[in-house]
């Protein structure tokens, strides 16, 4: 019996240490596979974007009104990781985690081509997706150009009206953020701008070139868009991966007396494979507000590309309830 123990601890040793070297062995890769350019830039050019409606299970989602859905195809390789969206003059415009543009048509409207090309600038170098990692979009509120934030580098850039020069680049410190969790959403207060990073459970207030970290009360799960509904009020999109698959919720997000803190909260009708990432605001011919909302696919089935249409309450004060 003793000799059993004995050969025991030996292979119990030799398997903790094939294990070990194993997992080095991926790290290792892993890392050797990072030196490797993996994003290319193919410039400006027409794509067709396929839409096709798709089924929602709108219960369960008042105060808010589902208006369509529909997913997403193009045979551009560069479509698809949508992380932010705009409405820029009556079209849609969608920007990818890999500093891609992608302005198309919104469904009803007459569905030309759509034009897909990159950001002109920006941190880091054009080769590498993860220093082009950029995860919100936002009008400047002076009517400079357009704000673009990219996690893994924390910067936040200001490029002109057309999208076709970068004009301004602010460092935002170092918060202490990992990997993959630096600001994910963005929108305009009186104050100036807001950042959130991934956590939810702070945000950065910008104005100038200045910068201030803030808490926020009652945080929850992860904070992917934000857009801005009156003042001192905003609504974000609020993800929770779970082993069942994401969860996506519609939060409220107030400003208080000592800074910020999240409201109602409203569970989107979404599949456990839908990762919701991208939110926008339109103001619609009869005064009625529009909620635009997009997911990522990972540019990985069984993910989807989805752009969603909710239809707002009348009164705010829904929504906080």
């Amino acid at each position: 019996m003793d000799a059993e123990r004995g050969v025991q601890r030996q292979f119990s040793l030799r398997d903790l240490a094939a294990g070990l070297t194993l997992l080095a062995a991926v790290i290792l890769a892993h890392r050797w596979f990072l030196t490797f350019p993996n994003r290319h830039e193919l410039g400006w050019r027409d794509a067709r974007v396929e839409l096709r409606a798709v089924r929602l299970d709108a219960r369960g989602i008042a105060p808010f009104r589902l208006a369509g859905a529909w997913q997403l195809t193009s045979e551009d390789p560069r479509f698809g990781g949508i992380s932010a969206l705009a409405i820029d003059r009556g079209r849609m415009l969608a920007l990818t985690d890999s500093g891609v543009l992608v302005r198309f048509s919104a469904p009803g409207q007459p569905q030309g081509p759509a034009r897909i090309g990159e950001l002109p600038d920006g941190p880091g170098s054009a080769s590498f997706k993860r220093q082009r990692d950029s995860e919100s979009l936002l009008h400047d509120p002076g009517g400079r150009g357009w704000w673009v934030a990219f996690e893994n580098r924390d910067e936040l850039w200001l490029y002109d009206e057309g999208l076709r020069h970068a004009l301004q680049r602010i460092h935002l410190g170092d918060h202490g953020w990992r990997a993959n969790r630096g600001v994910e959403a963005m929108a305009a207060d009186s104050r100036g701008l807001l950042l959130i990073p991934e956590g939810g459970d702070s945000l950065l207030g910008v104005m100038g070139t200045r910068a201030r970290l803030m808490r926020i009360a009652h945080a929850g799960g992860r904070i992917s868009d934000a857009v801005a509904i009156g003042p001192g009020q905003f609504l974000t999109i609020e993800r929770r991966l779970t082993p069942l698959g994401f969860r996506n919720a519609l939060v409220m997000l107030d400003r208080a007396r000592s800074g910020y803190r999240f409201g109602g909260r409203t569970t989107l009708p979404l599949s456990p494979f839908d990762n919701a990432e991208a939110l926008a605001i339109e103001r619609l011919p009869n005064g009625a507000r529009r909620l635009w909302l997009m997911t990522d696919d990972n540019v990985q089935p069984p993910l989807r590309t989805l752009l969603i249409a909710l239809d707002m309450p009348a009164d705010k004060r829904a929504l906080s309830r």
